[in-house]
């Protein structure tokens, strides 16, 4: 069926009635499914949010009543969900305003059976610096029902909900912590929220969930003013960082020594990050501390280099070798002028950002061609055997 404008005003006018809560269960059936299966592709997903009409009457299923309905309504938003301008309008849209504010509420209640498919809905919509701003200003607002120490205990108990994993709710606060006045909520000195997190960077059950940890404990160390508390013993952020990131390798004595001391003497067997994504995620969390005089001086008096050395030789993707290497070499070279201790207030003129982001591409372009020659040596020795 071609999706012009005269198939839409056929699908409103014959099946837009069956998608209401009271239409026939078995017809209501087939019209949800009908939508469902033409989010398979980017033309369904465009023609179905083309103005407000079928939207809305998929949102009114999500509570319906009938099992099967109301979760091929939410699996029907999850994937329109994918598009950034159907993100935007699930957000902001006058009809369905309150939306996504509404499904976090239920994500945060034990026995909601689409928690799962709720959360992927807002996650996929929070990507977006804007709508995270959004569910951000609703969290926030004086009669809101829905807390981030809430987010944060729920999402720090395994199994609280016996009908959903949960592990996108990890991925809703990175999202949300886009927003610094979410940031700094999760770094209240006396809350003592963030410090529930820091176990799940080596979560191992579910890659998505500890993403999504990582990316919050990124996205907090973005508000400088904190670094020195991140790094105290209060916190301990750095350890947290660096464990995913360290191997078992064999150190001198005088360099164990000088590491914190839940990175000293790890059995040889200790496994590292195994995502490359959130190995460069964790690396550019220490990156981004290192941009305070405070927080770089300590990171280079912790010895962070040595597990970082070991890291770099170890590394095989070359996006985070790439991270990496610019990491060591920060933490080896010498001390800015005075004026300039601070890394993020110091202005770059454009030409030479253009210039280190050449020499980056350049590096990068090397270590993905030093992978593909391990590749083909590897291909070649596996052959001769």
């Amino acid at each position: 069926m071609a999706l012009d404008q005269t198939t839409k005003l056929l699908l409103e006018k014959e099946m837009l009635p069956f998608l209401t809560p009271s239409a026939r269960p078995d017809v209501k059936s087939i019209a949800v499914r009908y939508f469902l299966e033409m989010t398979g592709s980017k033309e369904g997903r465009d023609f179905i949010a083309e103005g407000n009409t079928f939207i809305p009457a998929i949102i009114s299923l999500t509570t319906d009543t009938q099992l099967d309905a109301a979760k091929d309504a939410f699996l029907t938003l999850i994937n329109l969900s994918s598009e950034d301008t159907i993100s935007w309008k699930l957000m902001h849209n006058d009809v369905t305003s309150t939306f996504i504010m509404d499904l976090l509420q239920k994500i945060l209640q034990p026995d909601f059976k689409f928690a799962d498919e709720a959360c992927s809905i807002v996650s996929n919509v929070t990507r977006i610096p804007s709508c995270a701003k959004h569910l951000a200003e609703q969290v926030l607002a004086d009669n809101s029902k829905v807390t981030i120490e809430k987010i944060v205990s729920v999402l720090c108990q395994i199994n609280y909900n016996k009908h959903a994993a949960l592990h996108y709710l990890g991925l809703i606060l990175s999202n949300l912590t886009q927003v610094s006045e979410i940031r700094k909520i999760i770094m209240d000195k006396e809350k003592r929220i963030i410090q529930k997190l820091l176990p799940f960077t080596e979560y191992a059950d579910s890659l998505t969930r500890r993403g999504g940890i990582i990316g919050t404990l990124k996205n907090c160390c973005f508000e400088y003013d904190y670094h020195q508390w991140l790094l105290s013993e209060d916190v301990d952020l750095l350890t947290r960082l660096l464990l995913p990131l360290a191997g078992g390798e064999e150190l001198d004595e005088d360099d164990m020594d000088k590491l914190p001391i839940d990175l000293q003497y790890l059995p040889p067997d200790k496994n590292r990050e195994s995502d490359p994504d959130l190995r460069t995620m964790l690396i550019e969390s220490i990156m981004q501390l290192c941009s305070t005089k405070c927080g770089r001086l300590f990171i280079k008096e912790k010895n962070a280099y040595v597990i970082l050395r070991e890291l770099h030789k170890w590394e095989k993707d070359p996006k985070a070798k790439l991270a990496c290497q610019n990491l060591c070499e920060l933490l080896i070279s010498d001390e800015p002028e005075q004026g300039m201790e601070d890394l993020h207030q110091v202005e770059v003129p454009a030409h030479l950002q253009q210039k280190f982001n050449e020499l980056d591409l350049a590096l990068l372009k090397t270590f993905e061609e030093e992978d593909k020659d391990k590749d083909n040596s590897n291909d070649c020795q596996q052959s001769i055997k």
